[in-house]
């Protein structure tokens, strides 16, 4: 029995491309920053101290950790435990003054960083809690080497405590088509506890997505399991992923680059520090156009997945 003209012509449809020019690379710069829960001075120093640190080292996108901002604060576990009730005047009290340290985009620490990008001349991606008209969302901001806002990023998946602390679903993913440093590439944003949700990457890999920055606060990275976990989504939606956590004691370090062939590029133990490293998108590109791909996309086969995408 032949092959169908629809099954050919799948057959030689890559579905996801890539540019794939030689010598198309950029520069990425990890901001493995310390961070006090609240302290919004602090953690703007710190995250501006370390940005200018991987600016010199030639870094032309750099991201910083979850909730950078704001140091990443939620409900303690002393409150929120089994039996308490969702009007608990703690849990109330609490979410109030979550929502308090959060800031409107464009606000004032958005103007800081736009001044900041613009005096050096860098795409920056920082992480806050958004107050989104009185609704909490954990959102990422990318931003130009202008100072101008190219998008957000709001964190779709949710956990128990994360939705007592008042925080809100986004509800996409979008992928950004940009220019760093004269080179085009496309860009998208995954926060945490997406990234062990599969459709997260795939679906911004959908979208076009070259290069996935994954802010992160956690202490999961000292367990092999989250390293295996993402070498699998770079493997097999052959992208790059950028994770970024806090160094320690906000967390336990850790930030990474991974490569679409599933490998850790490079990566930090838990202090402090900046990671900078060259992302070879013509690598990339080129993998991405083979004749005959075992991983991405190209294959896929959505008419089967009949329970995917229902609620």
């Amino acid at each position: 029995m032949g092959i169908s003209a629809e099954d050919f012509a799948e057959l030689n449809a890559t579905g996801i491309t890539a540019t794939h020019a030689p010598g198309r690379k950029i520069r990425v710069g990890l901001i493995q920053m310390k961070g006090k829960i609240y302290d919004k001075e602090y953690n703007l120093a710190q995250a501006e101290k370390w940005i200018r640190q991987a600016a010199a080292r030639g870094a032309k996108l750099v991201c910083t950790p979850e909730v950078a901002l704001q140091g990443y604060a939620r409900v303690s576990e002393d409150i929120y435990s089994p039996g308490v009730t969702i009007d608990d005047p703690k849990l109330v009290a609490e979410r109030a003054k979550i929502l308090a340290a959060a800031e409107p985009i464009p606000g004032p620490s958005s103007s800081r960083f736009a001044t900041l990008a613009n005096e050096l001349g860098v795409w920056i991606v920082f992480g806050m809690d958004e107050n989104r008209s009185g609704k909490l969302f954990n959102t990422a901001v990318l931003m130009d080497p202008e100072g101008a806002i190219t998008g957000c990023y709001s964190k779709v998946h949710l956990q128990n405590w994360m939705l007592v602390s008042g925080v809100n679903h986004g509800d996409s993913f979008p992928v950004w088509e940009v220019a760093i440093d004269g080179v085009k590439v496309k860009l998208g944003i995954e926060i945490c506890y997406d990234i062990q949700h599969p459709e997260s990457t795939l679906e911004l890999v959908l979208g076009g997505a070259e290069v996935v920055l994954n802010p992160y606060c956690t202490t999961d990275f000292a367990r092999p399991l989250l390293e295996h976990l993402y070498q699998t989504r770079a493997l097999e939606n052959r992208v790059f992923i950028v994770r970024v956590n806090y160094a320690t004691p906000r967390s336990n370090g850790g930030s990474a680059i991974f490569d679409f062939e599933g490998a850790t590029q490079d990566e930090l133990d838990s202090d402090e520090g900046v990671l900078v490293g060259d992302l070879n998108l013509a690598a990339l590109g080129e993998i991405r156009a083979a004749s005959n791909p075992v991983y991405g996309p190209p294959y896929r086969y959505p008419l089967a997945y009949k329970r995917i995408a229902h609620p």
